[in-house]
């Protein structure tokens, strides 16, 4: 599908390139025309049922949709022009709700946050219902992953495609939804297929997302059964069994071990979430849930021993520490709960003792003009050669003519007198030639000493040397600014991987066989079991394993359940063993500060030598530039004299 073009309804083409996303019904890439928007290409042939919402929905697309909901804003045509897909806004950096969850994932993700942006999570969520149901759209499908947030606590619902749409007096159902955040009214008919939604059905999705935000991932239908009398989630939900109930007398099931009481939250709340999950016909509506929770965050106090943790006013005292110091959960991760590791001290203080020096050659010019020089006064002899040749050339000239004209004897006598005159013309000639060759190679040699000199200036021999060294040094340098942060990432991952391991010990004790799986046969759960798929805790491995007839929608079911179960997961942390292994830690990385401490001053001593002996070097050529600049034109200047004497200027 990379590199592939698909055509919009207008004939806007659309470039699939990067894959950035998969679901169970295909895949997410990015738009090379257009990086604010994304494409999703679905696996398999939609019917005419499918493409034919696809193409209404994105008629709807307004500007309130687009901010709360990846609501498709063209559809996507392939060569055939079937529609195949849709276009829809990109989310920069958004992560999934159920990472709020997790007190590792919000550690990692919003390392500064706590309980007030929960609240303000929430009351965002019910606002994206409240505007969404204001255009008649149902969400229908509703889970804890295909709803988005930033850092900012602004949430976007993805996955639109499912949601119920009306046009005029036909329903695009949606035919899909996940057992926990169905209401019982729609569980108890077995499908889901030509179910008209409501804001009222999707009012109790919408009250057990608010209450696993502030009930810190617990699901309202799960916790401890008294009886012996099995109750699965999906019998809790039918039968109405809030495991938090103030109201309900002869409950089946209990509320989770160190999880908050209902009787925490503020009158309304309590009533809304009763309403909710205890009533059928009149549920609170998304407006509602806004007013309850905007009154709840107002009655948020800061702890006075842990600046990340917040909680309700009306408790009277702050229940994290509380969790932390009675029972050992940590339900807001800081590293107060955690022995103080040793800092790495006078980092900067030592980074700032050591600095390079900058080098700043001046370059030298191949000008060796100097003001006001002369040439040197030519010897008189070669004056007197020069007129000496002049004068025998007349002669010769004279006694030639005469040769000419006369005969007998005379002509021998003349004849020997010219070669005696050409003879002497040689001599005197040979010597002046011998001068300027003498001038000129005095010349020559002088020119290439002043290229060489400049060549040595201009590049000093140890240049490369204190470059390399430089190089060295910064990297170094860098290395050693950069201890405190490889610290951090580095006490960051033993802690991650501490809690994955309780979370996986915690996961296998989920058979899969044993467990319900919302739409998944007892046939499939004994397929995946024999190709080595146990419990919960091996569902992971799908990501990189292939097993025959277990394909993305069901892989897609299995993350579902197992991320349900992990909500359930309750952090204690081993503050013993962490603080052994990041004491470790620590030494690996004061050990590391102590070699680059002596590296860096063993490179700074090297810099300093290579520019005591670079400044030396040119400063000593400078001053032989300047002394042969002045030989070099006095040079020049006496070779055009004597060109001009021998008679070439």
């Amino acid at each position: 599908m990379i590199g592939e073009i698909y055509l919009g309804l207008k004939q806007n083409p659309y470039t699939a390139g990067r894959r950035i996303g998969q679901g169970g019904e295909g895949d997410v890439f990015e738009i090379k025309e257009n990086t604010s928007l994304v494409i999703k290409i679905y696996r398999e042939v939609l019917d005419v049922e499918k493409s034919d919402k696809l193409i209404f929905m994105s008629t709807l697309v307004n500007d309130e949709l687009t901010k709360f909901a990846a609501w498709p804003v063209d559809v996507a045509k392939d060569k055939l022009g079937h529609i195949c897909g849709f276009v829809m806004r990109k989310l920069e950096a958004y992560v999934p709700l159920h990472n709020l969850f997790s007190p590792m994932d919000r550690k990692k993700l919003f390392p500064d946050k706590g309980y007030n942006f929960l609240i303000h999570v929430a009351r965002n969520l019910a606002i994206a219902f409240h505007k969404i149901h204001q255009l008649g759209i149902i969400v229908g499908d509703v889970n804890e992953a295909n709803i988005l947030v930033n850092s900012g606590g602004m949430v976007s619902l993805i996955d639109c495609d499912s949601f119920q749409i009306k046009k005029e007096n036909k329903y695009y159902f949606c035919e899909v939804g996940i057992p926990r955040y169905t209401p019982p009214e729609l569980l108890v008919q077995g499908s889901f297929n030509s179910v008209i939604r409501t804001t009222n059905t999707d009012g109790f999705s919408l009250g057990t997302l608010i209450f696993q935000l502030l009930f810190l991932g617990r699901a309202p239908f799960t916790g401890i059964n008294p009886t012996n009398q099995e109750i699965d989630e999906e019998t809790a939900i039918k039968t109405h069994e809030f495991a938090y109930s103030l109201k309900r007398r002869n409950k089946k099931l209990l509320p989770a071990k160190n999880s908050l009481d209902l009787s925490t939250m503020t009158s309304g709340m309590i009533t809304l979430f009763h309403a909710t999950f205890e009533g059928i016909v009149e549920r609170p509506t998304a407006a509602m849930w806004v007013n309850e929770l905007t009154i709840l965050g107002k009655g948020i106090v800061q702890c006075a021993k842990t600046k990340i943790h917040y909680y309700l006013d009306v408790i009277g005292h702050c229940p994290w520490c509380q969790f932390r110091d009675k029972s050992n959960i940590i339900y807001f991760l800081d590293d107060s709960y955690l022995r103080a590791i040793p800092e790495l001290n006078n980092i900067e203080q030592f980074v700032n003792g050591f600095k390079i020096e900058r080098i700043e050659l001046k370059k030298l010019m191949e000008t060796y003009v100097t003001p006001g020089m002369v040439a040197k006064p030519i010897n008189r002899r070669f004056y007197k050669l020069k007129y000496l040749n002049r004068i025998v050339i007349s002669v010769i000239v004279i006694i030639t003519i005469i040769l000419c004209l006369s005969i007998n004897w005379g002509i021998l006598l003349g004849g020997v007198a010219a070669i005696y005159l050409f003879s002497s013309i040689s001599k005197t000639t040979g010597k002046i030639h011998l001068e300027l060759i003498q001038r000129q190679n005095n010349f020559n040699s002088l020119k290439l000493s002043f290229q060489d000199l400049i060549k040595q200036h201009n590049n000093p021999s140890d240049l490369n040397k204190y470059n390399q060294s430089s190089s060295t040094f910064s990297k170094l340098i860098d290395s050693f600014k950069a201890l405190p942060v490889e610290f951090n990432l580095s006490k960051k991952k033993i802690e991650e991987d501490h809690y994955l391991k309780k979370m996986t010990f915690y996961l296998q004790q989920f058979d899969v066989r044993s467990h319900s799986i919302a739409t998944f046969a007892a046939s499939k759960k004994l397929l995946i079991y024999n190709n080595g798929i146990r419990t919960a805790a091996d569902i992971s491995k799908l990501r990189n394993t292939k097993i025959v007839g277990i394909g993305p929608k069901n892989i897609q079911i299995l993350l579902d359940w197992q991320r349900q179960i992990s909500a359930g997961f309750v952090y204690v942390p081993d503050a013993s063993v962490l603080n052994i292994e990041f004491a470790a830690a620590s030494d690996v990385i004061i050990n590391k500060q102590k070699k680059l401490e002596i590296q860096i001053k063993t490179e700074h001593r090297n810099l300093e030598i290579y520019r005591a002996s670079i400044l030396s070097s040119t400063d000593r050529l400078g001053h032989q530039f300047k002394e042969l600049s002045i030989k070099l034109y006095q040079a020049e200047l006496d070779l055009n004299a004597f060109k001009i004497l021998k008679g070439y200027g």
